[in-house]
């Protein structure tokens, strides 16, 4: 019985399925009708004034028509309109109808409405089987405030999906978009496009190749190729996730982020962005650059992160970091940046070079003022080492800790404290001459255009010179020339 039943329903949707499809036009109205049979016994009505059809769920309407039977076609003049279940509304000039396909072309001033839509074009192809409208000629859809134009394109109404290529232009109250192909979900409020892409929100410009846009969330989703253009601020990635009301995103590939309004430019493979306020995450390999009153720091390591809170700014590199201004040079393995107190600190071991300098310590940090190099403080197993005009030796110093200061980004002073010893060479026509080699408990080196002027030391002082061909030693315990590893700028820009 049960299998009896179900073979019975099937049956029945089966005939009502063929029935819908092959369903005959029939005549609602007319003021004047004329029939004419045709040989092969076709019928042929002629229908003038307010005419009315009907196929299924569809009314059509005209001032005039021509009814072939039982080709089960028509077509429709002067006045036409078409309302199918009483959502779907189209008007225009003619008609041409084939009821077995159900499928109508219609033309000159068309216009098909939905309960939230509206598209105007000149000709318009509607296949009733996929409630789908083609149109070929440039047309516009609107809905609410969403104008969409586009040279092709198809309207299916049934489940509210709009298909568009060639030169489309989405305009909404909140954003302008031009693409070569868009496809755009209204229910969802959801535009996935491909082609070259531009769209324009307030005063922000983005440009990609592919992406999709979910405009509720206001959420950006942009592939091969991606640039974001706003006040401020500059993003550029292969890929970029971006939320336009948090102002935040991911960039994946060869992506920067230019803040001007901070002062940094970052490049990385990947970056996770926020603008207000500012939060970094990026990796393998940074570089990062940070404008300077009258310099620019440029910066590399293998992550970087950065801060921002209450007006204050920490920025973290990590991972075999280097760093490059033109007045100063350094690498360490953590470098850190804090902008409220504008100290940069270095750890651990770090190696600083200015002009003819080079540092060494366990630790080290860097007092900024207005953004330029003010002092220096270093921590545990002092070395420094500078260059003399004889290119075989090196002045040095030892010690456990330093403090110096700047003038105008150049090395002025430096002071060591703690078990201090030198080895100071006396360097006559390019040549060392002798070397005084000597012990204090705390010495200071004062500077001109990078050079060692003058020497004191105090307590405790013991010293004795040599000439250089009998001298003892030539180098201090720990004290090894690493000016050949000391960055560049080429080496510190991606």
């Amino acid at each position: 019985m049960r299998k009896a039943i179900q073979l019975c329903v099937a049956l029945f949707f089966s005939t009502l399925s063929v029935g819908w499809s092959q369903t005959r036009i029939s005549i609602l109205s007319s003021d004047i009708t004329d029939i004419v049979k045709g040989a092969d016994n076709s019928r042929t009505y002629y229908l003038r004034g307010n005419v009315g059809l009907q196929q299924d769920v569809a009314k059509m309407y005209c001032d005039s028509a021509i009814l072939v039977q039982p080709a089960n076609t028509f077509q429709a003049f002067g006045n036409v309109r078409i309302v199918q279940s009483d959502t779907i509304k189209v008007q225009g000039k003619r008609l041409d109808y084939n009821g077995n396909d159900r499928e109508f072309i219609i033309s000159k001033q068309v216009v098909l409405t939905t309960p939230t839509s509206r598209l105007e074009t000149t000709s318009l192809r509607f296949n009733r089987n996929t409630s789908t409208a083609y149109f070929v000629t440039r047309s516009t859809l609107e809905r609410k405030t969403l104008a969409l134009t586009a040279d092709v394109g198809s309207f299916n109404t049934e489940v509210d999906l709009v298909k568009l290529r060639g030169n489309v232009i989405a305009v909404d109250s909140t954003f302008k978009m031009t693409t070569d192909t868009l496809l755009y979900s209204p229910n969802k409020n959801n535009y996935e496009f491909a082609g070259p892409t531009e769209m324009i929100k307030d005063s922000t410009i983005l440009n990609c190749r592919s992406g999709n846009y979910e405009a509720d969330e206001r959420l950006l989703h942009l592939r091969d190729g991606a640039t974001m253009r706003a006040p401020g601020r500059f993003i550029k990635a292969t890929t970029l996730e971006y939320n336009l009301r948090k102002e935040a995103g991911v960039l994946s590939g060869r992506a920067m982020v230019a803040d001007t309004g901070e002062g940094f430019v970052l490049h990385s493979a990947y970056i996770d962005y926020a603008s207000k306020p500012v939060y970094v995450d990026a990796f393998t390999p940074v570089y990062y650059r940070q404008s300077m009153n009258s310099d620019t720091l440029y910066a590399m390591g293998d992550s970087l992160f950065i801060r921002s809170e209450n007006d204050t700014k920490r920025v973290l590199l990590n991972g075999d970091t280097q760093f490059f201004s033109d007045d100063f040079q350094g690498s360490s393995e953590d470098f850190v940046y804090d902008e409220s107190t504008q100290f940069l600190s270095l750890f651990p071991t770090p190696i600083l070079w200015s002009a003819q300098s080079q540092f060494e310590a366990d630790s080290a940090a860097l007092k900024l003022r207005d953004k330029q190099l003010d002092s220096i403080f270093m921590i545990g197993s002092v070395k420094i080492m500078n260059q003399t005009k004889d290119s075989v030796y090196f002045d040095q110093v030892v010690g456990k800790y330093l403090s110096g200061y700047f003038s105008d980004n150049k090395m002025k002073m430096v002071r060591l404290d703690g078990n201090t010893q030198s080895l100071l060479f006396n360097v006559s026509n390019e040549n060392a001459q002798g070397v005084n080699n000597s012990t204090c408990s705390w010495l200071r080196l004062k500077f001109n255009n990078g050079e060692v002027k003058r020497v004191q030391m105090a307590r405790d002082v013991q010293a004795t010179y040599s000439p250089i061909d009998q001298a003892e030693a030539t180098s201090l315990n720990g004290c090894v020339s690493r000016f050949g590893q000391r960055p560049t700028k080429a080496t510190v820009l991606p």
